[in-house]
């Protein structure tokens, strides 16, 4: 099998609830099932080489804590000179493929071994440029929050801004080509780079994509405590984040409760802003119907109970890897109509879209869909059929195959 050089930053296995690391782990998957052999640069605590079901994960030791994208200037060269020593030991030519912020690694790599006589190609994936996504979670903190959490996000998202744009510049338009999934991705990176960075479209999916079996069962505690018990269950997968919106899906299940319309609601994910959201529940009276679960290992079985799913975001910049994972899960799923979601699902047929940010829309779309049934089984039905064909492993994997193809690389 032809090797395939992964960047993720840090070590996947450290960030199993979703995120940046899901979209790694579901790339090397897919790279595996067509047919490559994917050895992944990561930083962490320690040194180590391991085989994975997703490919050799090769981490080296960085005394810098946390492994996150703002100190890429940190890791970055740790990783070239870890990529570098693999590339040096194995048949060329090699490609080199970063994600995100961690393209810079793959592109100063390639650019190292050329000096040496050694072919690379590298590559980057995308689903955001970073100033887009910190004006989101800035202007995501609204009111909700208040003034002084406004100013901290503001002045965090500011520097971390200043700290990563030159590693993303150089990622994006140093990379061979920018794969990003979606139309409204590509535009951001046109907006902010120009029309020099080279892009293509291509298929994704999440990990579960790839089980052979569904994952554990495993429900949160608390669950079975939420009442009314024989009410139906309203499920979120989302982190924690100004942009994703939970405070606006609070405020509708706030105006279920006031219409009297029954349900319980588990919230999944985690982030910084989870014990505000706790918070929130407890200050809006929904304390006995609704659970913030936090992190989940796996929230296949949560999915299974689930009568709804609801995605409440004000922005993604891309899609959602939670809403793929409901729609392969086979529950109805309302989402907010922002950047990629209208790319995945229509509205009606295989999700229910609402306006972002507005919690009126979303409680009313809940209530309408918990009180027709045959709706919410067009939807999973609808739904399902997206996944088979846009998300599923074989699609994920030939896509990916074919990418790796146009550029000289193949299994």
């Amino acid at each position: 099998m032809t090797a395939l050089l992964l960047v993720g930053g840090r070590d996947p296995r450290d960030e199993v609830s979703g995120g940046h690391s899901s979209y790694v782990r579901a790339h090397a998957l897919a790279a595996r099932k067509a047919g490559f052999a994917p050895h992944l640069f990561c930083a962490g605590a320690s040194a180590a080489e391991e085989e994975t079901d997703f490919g050799v994960v090769h981490r080296v030791f960085t005394p810098v804590r946390p492994v996150r994208q703002q100190a890429a200037a940190l890791h970055g060269p740790l990783l070239v000179r870890s990529v570098v020593g693999f590339a040096r030991s194995h048949p060329s030519p090699h490609l080199i493929h970063g994600f995100g912020v961690w393209g810079d690694v793959a592109v100063v790599a390639a650019r190292r071994l050329g000096r040496a006589g050694i072919e690379a190609i590298p590559l980057a994936s995308s689903y955001m440029t970073y100033a887009e996504e910190a004006r989101s979670q800035v202007a995501g903190v609204g009111l909700t929050y208040g003034r002084s959490m406004r100013w901290r996000y503001a002045v965090r998202h500011l520097v971390r801004r200043l700290m990563i744009a030159p590693f993303e510049r150089r990622a994006y338009l140093g990379a061979r080509v920018v794969l990003c999934n979606y139309e409204s991705t590509r535009r951001l990176l046109v907006a902010k780079y120009g029309k020099r960075v080279r892009t293509r479209r291509t298929l994704y999916g999440p990990p579960s994509a790839f089980a052979s079996a569904p994952g554990p069962a495993g429900l949160p505690p608390g669950l079975d405590g939420l009442a009314p018990a024989e009410a139906p269950l309203i499920v979120s997968v989302s982190r924690h984040q100004p942009r994703k919106g939970i405070d606006v899906l609070l405020r509708a299940l706030g105006a279920l409760r006031d219409r009297g319309v029954p349900f319980r609601a588990c919230l999944a994910g985690d982030g910084e802003l989870l014990d505000e959201h706790r918070t929130l529940v407890f200050r809006l009276g929904l304390a006995s119907s609704v659970l913030v679960a936090g992190a989940l290992p796996s929230v296949a079985g949560l999915l299974s109970k689930g009568e709804l799913f609801v995605l409440p975001s004000r922005r993604e910049q891309s899609g959602s890897l939670a809403l793929l994972e409901a729609l392969q899960a086979g529950l109805p799923a309302i989402a907010s109509a922002c950047d990629g979601i209208p790319e995945d699902v229509v509205h009606g047929e295989s999700a229910w879209l609402v306006p972002p940010g507005d919690a009126g829309a979303l409680a009313d779309a809940i209530a309408d869909l918990l009180a027709d049934e045959g709706q919410r089984e067009r939807l999973s039905r609808g739904g399902r059929e997206v996944f088979a064909a846009r998300f599923s492993a074989e699609a994920f994997s030939a896509d990916l195959a074919c990418a790796y193809a146009e550029l000289g690389f193949l299994s």
